[in-house]
């Protein structure tokens, strides 16, 4: 897999086309009465990340005829959840990912053990109930934590996903999508065999009302939208400036070019802001 894409499957030995410094991620699963145990270069995970060479590369899978756990290591990830006054909550599903597939999940607090060193983990925080994600306590607004452990550091992390209690009755929703002049969305959604998959748009914050820090945000097209906020209460939304060759324009309800704009949320809302190649 290669950017979400699937590039093949196939049963081994097997050989895939590949483009040399493009990164990669190779699955292997269980087949019939056999059992993924580990690869021979000492990866546990089924999951592991490749950037192809200029020359060909063999990677050789392990199997038993049992399921065996495979040999622990003393790397491990913690996961807790706590609202935005620091109460703690409980029952919060936490995916980890390796390459974007999940490899173990649970619900908080849970901890992953059993990591290894040199693989990139995402750490993807779920929300449900009326609680709704809104950033991480190390400050990351983002629902996804990245973390490669090294073999000379720490062994163990900790992850803290905060969230706010918006009951049904005073809800309302803030969609925000980033556009070309031509209405072409920057940031889309795509279904990839039953997994939900993000070409990541424009980043964006949300600062509640009374305060002067944001306290979420995402990407436009990301699956934090549209953000479920309260209602009759003011939020500053603040878009990138420019990222790339893309330059923030306008916003298309008022033409206002600063990107920075207050919303009075009286009712569910769609924002679209609009940025031109520069």
């Amino acid at each position: 897999m290669t950017n979400g894409q699937d590039i093949g499957t196939g049963y081994t030995p097997v050989t895939f086309q590949t483009v040399g410094g493009q990164n990669y991620t190779i699955t292997v699963s269980d087949s019939k009465n056999l059992y993924f145990n580990q690869w021979t270069g000492g990866w546990a995970s089924r999951v592991i990340p490749v950037t192809a060479g200029s020359s060909q590369e063999t990677f050789m899978a392990v199997f038993t005829t049992t399921k065996e756990p495979s040999p622990p290591t003393p790397y491990s990830i913690t996961v807790t959840s706590t609202t935005l006054n620091g109460t703690s909550i409980s029952g919060y599903l936490v995916d980890l990912r390796v390459g974007g597939y999940a490899i173990q999940s649970g619900f908080t607090p849970v901890t992953f053990t059993s990591l290894e060193p040199g693989l990139q983990y995402q750490i993807v925080a779920f929300w449900a109930d009326n609680y709704y994600f809104r950033h991480f306590s190390d400050g990351d607004m983002n629902r996804y934590e990245l973390l490669t452990f090294n073999s000379t550091g720490s062994t163990t992390a900790s992850f803290d996903a905060v969230y706010e209690y918006v009951p049904p009755s005073q809800a309302a929703t803030l969609n925000i999508i980033a556009e070309y002049p031509n209405g072409t969305q920057i940031g889309t959604t795509f279904n990839n065999t039953g997994y939900i998959q993000h070409t990541p748009g424009m980043w964006l914050t949300v600062t509640p009302p009374d305060a002067t820090i944001p306290y979420t945000g995402t990407f436009t097209g990301g699956s934090l939208l549209p953000f479920v906020l309260f209602r009759g209460y003011s939020y500053t939304v603040t878009m990138t400036p420019s990222y790339g060759d893309l330059k923030f324009a306008y916003w298309q309800d008022t033409g206002s070019t600063n990107g920075t704009r207050t919303i009075d949320l009286d009712q569910n809302t769609t924002l679209i802001a609009i940025y031109e190649q520069t």
